[in-house]
């Protein structure tokens, strides 16, 4: 009802329902009659869709006057308190729809981890002439929740290190890193890998790192994603499809509508959309689209910043460093269509420096562009870049080119790789759908011998051009293929042309035959092992003027993937025995399983044994006798579903759930527990003192927990937390009471029968 304010001047406040070009909008909203004018807070017309800019002058009271708003125009119908607004598309706030109902998440996100540590290995041993030999590499890491300590090492003993009774070890990688997974920013200590961009050479370094790293939230899509928009005259149906996939539907009000990211596949396609409306009648509007994953959303950005003595010989030398070192890389999305990137690093001796951009071209593709100058003793140098790629369904192209002059130098080149001169390459591929695929590649690099010798390094200068082509297609469960290549460089060119022929049988099977241009052929029949307690096997041979042979049986268990072989080549039998997986300790238990690649859950349903897990609903194995289980292959940073069979869990077990979900930090372990509680259940018989059985509709109540259970038929009550000692108290519907006093003994496993147990009346 209307309501009239007592200062005259602030006018008439009406709390009206809103209907926007004849739909309701199921929302009553407060308006103010001042004059002949309505008006209404700018933040009560948006939540009703209306378009209110913010540089709008306001009226007394902060408030919009609706005649105000071009395109729209208004009237009250006293009588129903209704206010009848209408407007033009371009008043309105388009409906905003959201492909699956999904939802940006821009709350915390909750990432888990337990405090313990994992030893993943990979050991062969081998036998041949007489001499015994062995490798190994070893990944550790000690896991918690405020980072990761990791070291990884190669080993060589025997005839395998070099000579027979020698031993050699030798450290790859040693850090300690922490995923700050709100910042998106990840913080290492020792060894790593330097980001960079495209036209950069990435270096081994020793030091501190900080970077944004979008891996910790797989759920961002961090490139432009097309979008769509339209309007709709009446209620409609919108439905969009992404190359023949659908992708969003919806219903809409009329008025304007506007899907902001359309989850597609990268590369070039086309978005059809089809307005459907009550009578059926539809409209549909195709469009081609391309989506770069090279290029970042707009005002999106990455970076890095890392220094510390270069890593030299890596893979050969444990401790052998190189100059210090620094390096940092900047990129941002500044448009849709355009990204731009700089990087800048030092060295003594050296410094350099650069800037590029992506640009995409409507939707043709994408065209990178950059240049780089350096200053190294003086002499100054520049390296220039440039590039264009096409990636689609049916055809793709793209080449790029980097050159450099003699002056220019980086930290790669400062430490013992050689300079880049030119560096060219092209490729290309076809889709002929039945006819198969077809693709050509084309690779050129010019390098100069390194300006600074390091001891092991090579200072050759290199200077190659291959060609290369492939063809492949699958006919009934059969792919035919080719493959072929050609090295321009040097004075003599070298070429090699293969063909295959690979045929699956059974499930897991197949055979592959591959005979090549020099005469040599090859036939190589396998079975992986990728489930626990599946076998596995591998048989090979080959042959020129020279015959190798190669047979080896795998097994996975529960613990690790075993494989024993022969191998044979040249009259040389060597005889090898392999062994890989992890041990996790965690929760003060050590764990044995197959190697973690990434994270892993300790499923935990103790006392309770031999319960079985599923993993993504998928059979992963059973508890042990403990109660626990490890699943070796949780997605870091990703939501992983487990459960236990609730079938399993005995009848005298009460568990509150029976799934769980989480997710895990990268390369750590989670204990996820299942609560189990023991019921000490049973079911009581009563009577009265007659032998008559307790009237259903009386309720009985446990004297030590004071919990009341009812009486059912036959006098049946089902009775929990059961002690040895035990008194109910019984109620009859008619007003008499009742008690009875037993015993229980718990069976394992089951819920025990007790009675008929006699009732004695309590007297008033």
């Amino acid at each position: 009802m209307p309501q009239t304010a007592p200062n005259a001047g602030a006018g008439e406040t009406l709390l009206l329902e809103v209907l926007i070009n004849g739909q309701s909008t199921d929302k009553i909203a407060e308006f103010t009659r001042r004059q002949g004018q309505l008006l209404a807070r700018p933040e009560e017309l948006r939540d009703l869709g209306i378009l209110v800019p913010e540089t709008l002058a306001l009226q007394p009271g902060g408030l919009v006057a609706l005649s105000g708003l071009s395109g729209l125009t208004w009237s009250i119908d006293e009588n129903r308190q209704e206010l009848n607004i209408t407007a033009v598309n371009s008043r309105l706030m388009p409906t905003v729809l959201r492909p699956g109902g999904s939802s940006v998440n821009k709350g915390r996100r909750k990432i888990e981890s337990g405090t313990g540590a994992t030893l993943n290995y990979d050991a062969v041993g081998s036998f041949a002439s007489g001499q015994a030999g062995g490798t190994a590499s070893v990944d550790f890491r000690v896991f918690s929740p405020w980072g990761i300590v990791s070291s990884d090492w190669l080993g060589y003993v025997g005839a395998a290190s070099g000579g027979a009774g020698s031993n050699t070890a030798i450290r790859l990688d040693s850090a300690y890193t922490f995923a700050d997974v709100n910042s998106l920013r990840r913080y290492t200590l020792g060894d790593f890998i330097t980001s960079g961009v495209a036209w950069t050479r990435p270096v081994r370094m020793e030091g501190a790192q900080i970077r944004s790293d979008f891996s910790m939230r797989p759920d961002l899509i961090t490139f432009p994603m097309p979008s769509i928009s339209g309007s709709a005259a009446v209620p409609s149906t919108v439905t969009v499809l992404a190359d023949g996939n659908q992708v969003a539907s919806s219903q809409v009000n009329p008025g304007p509508f506007e899907i902001p990211q359309l989850p597609v596949v990268s590369g070039a396609g086309t978005i059809s959309i089809s307005v459907t409306n009550a009578l059926g009648q539809q409209q549909t509007i195709t469009q081609p689209f391309y989506a770069a994953p090279t290029m970042l959303a707009p005002g999106l950005e990455t970076y890095a910043v890392q220094a510390g003595p270069v890593r030299r010989n890596w893979g050969t030398a444990s401790y052998d460093y190189g100059k210090i070192a620094g390096a940092t890389v900047y990129r941002r999305g500044l448009t849709r269509n355009f990204t731009m990137e700089g990087s800048a690093e030092g060295t003594p001796g050296a410094f350099m420096v650069g800037g590029g951009g992506l640009v995409q071209i409507g939707n043709l593709g994408v065209i990178n562009f950059a240049a780089a100058g350096s200053n190294s003793s003086g002499q100054a140098g520049g390296q220039y870049s440039l590039g264009a790629q096409r990636i689609g369904r049916k055809f793709s192209l793209g080449a790029s080119v980097i050159v450099a002059d003699r002056n220019y130098r980086d930290v790669a080149s400062m430490n013992g790789s050689g300079i880049e001169r030119k560096q060219l390459s092209a490729f290309t591929s076809l889709n002929i759908k039945r006819s198969g695929s077809v693709g050509a590649a084309y690779a050129e690099l010019d390098q100069d011998a390194p300006p600074v010798q390091i001891s092991g390094g090579i200072a050759a200068a290199e200077h190659s051009k291959v060609f290369s082509a492939n063809y492949s297609i699958q006919f009934h469960h059969m792919s035919l293929y080719a493959t072929g290549f050609n090295n321009f460089a040097g004075t003599g060119s070298t070429s090699q042309f293969q063909i295959g022929l690979l045929i699956p049988f059974h499930k897991r099977n197949s055979i592959n035959f591959i005979g090549a241009s020099d005469g040599s052929g090859q036939v190589q029949v396998q079975q992986p092992a990728p489930l626990v307690g599946d076998w596995g096997y591998q048989a090979y041979f080959s042959g020129d003027s020279t015959f190798h042979e190669f047979g080896q049986l795998q097994y996975k268990s529960p613990v690790g993937l075993f494989a024993a072989g022969v191998d044979r080549n040249a009259g040389v039998t060597t005889t090898r025995l392999e062994a890989n997986g992890a041990f996790s300790s965690v929760d003060r238990s050590l764990f044995p399983s197959n190697y973690v690649y990434d994270s892993f859950a300790v499923v935990d349903t103790a006392p309770l044994p031999h319960i079985r897990v599923l993993q993504e609903n998928r059979d992963v194995g059973r508890t042990d006798s403990s109660g626990r289980l490890l699943v070796p292959d949780m997605r870091s940073f990703e939501l992983n579903h487990v459960a236990i069979v609730a079938t399993d869990v005995p009848p005298d077990v009460t568990i509150s759930n029976v799934s769980d979900e989480f997710r895990p930090q990268d390369r750590s372990g989670v204990v996820v527990r299942f609560p189990i509680k023991f019921s000490y259940a049973a079911l009581v018989q009563l009577v009265d003192e007659a032998g008559v059985a307790i009237p259903i509709g009386s309720t009985a109540t446990l004297r030590a927990t004071d919990a009341v259970v009812p009486v059912g038929y036959d006098g049946d009550a089902y009775v929990e937390d059961l002690r040895l000692h035990n008194e109910l108290t019984v109620k009859r519907p008619d007003g008499r009471s009742c008690t009875v006093l037993f015993d229980y003994r718990p069976i394992p496993g089951d819920i025990p029968s007790i009675g008929p147990l006699r009732c004695v009346e309590i007297k008033p």
